[in-house]
């Protein structure tokens, strides 16, 4: 279970902090501070059926897509994500960024977070654009579906069916 302080660093996506945990915020929240390279991985456009996503830039620039427009945010700016609005990001090239960003309610996205975490560092882990990762990020989308959603409905059959193929496998979140 993801605590306050927690810090998961994930190859070529970034480090992740939780600053404060679902269980510490009596489930109202989760905050976390991201620290990500520039061209870092970042989620499919996705949407959040139950939470309000919010950004704020520390340092550096993030790129945040919501329902389809882009908008650039440098430090001391931010945005708000709306519960069941398609959104992404991007780190523009050139600098890392820092970015505080909270999920109302928690939902215990930091479960979320880690499990990403704990499969990135072990030794099914062969790098982000292996067919193992996803699967393995298919089946975790998938069993937090309350939490996060493909915005593209061929993104969610695909997804279905990879999770699939990771239980016929094995794999286990």
């Amino acid at each position: 279970m993801p605590r306050s302080g927690d810090r998961y660093v994930i190859p070529d996506v970034g480090e992740y902090a939780i600053v404060t945990s679902h269980e510490d915020a009596g489930g109202q929240y989760v905050e976390m501070e991201w620290t990500l390279p520039p061209g870092a991985f970042a989620p499919p456009p996705h949407r959040h059926p139950t939470q309000v996503e919010e950004y704020e830039v520390l340092e550096g620039r993030l790129d945040v897509m919501v329902d389809g427009h882009w908008r650039s945010l440098a430090a001391g700016d931010s945005a708000s994500v709306p519960v069941n609005s398609s959104h992404t990001f991007r780190v523009p090239s050139g600098q890392p960024v820092r970015v505080r960003n909270f999920h109302r309610p928690g939902s215990h996205f930091d479960e979320f977070v880690e499990k990403q975490y704990r499969f990135a560092v072990s030794d099914r882990f062969k790098g982000l654009k292996r067919p193992s990762t996803a699967i393995f990020m298919s089946m975790v989308w998938r069993e937090h579906a309350d939490l996060l959603v493909p915005s593209s409905r061929v993104l969610r059959s695909l997804m279905r069916g990879l999770a699939r193929v990771g239980r016929v496998l094995g794999y286990r979140t």
